[in-house]
């Protein structure tokens, strides 16, 4: 599941996709963290890029949940 979250990444120049790895408090509440890093030149459609990443990636099934965070102050 955690490698497939970054297989549908489109082919778009200047942006690139780091992880998935494992968050630095990988374990909060019972529930298990990770994350990907999306990283783009300014100019880059990096809203339309994540977009077909959530669209073409794998659906959330049971208790997973995909939550994305715009611009974060923390990665903890």
């Amino acid at each position: 599941m955690r490698a497939a979250c970054a297989r549908p990444a489109p082919g778009v120049s200047g942006v690139s996709v780091l992880g998935p790895a494992e968050a630095p408090l990988a374990l909060v509440r019972g529930r298990h963290r990770f994350r990907l890093l999306v990283h783009g030149r300014r100019g880059a459609d990096i809203q339309g890029f994540v977009r077909a990443m959530l669209t073409g990636g794998p659906k959330e099934r049971g208790s997973v949940q995909v939550q994305v965070d715009i611009d974060p102050q923390s990665f903890l």
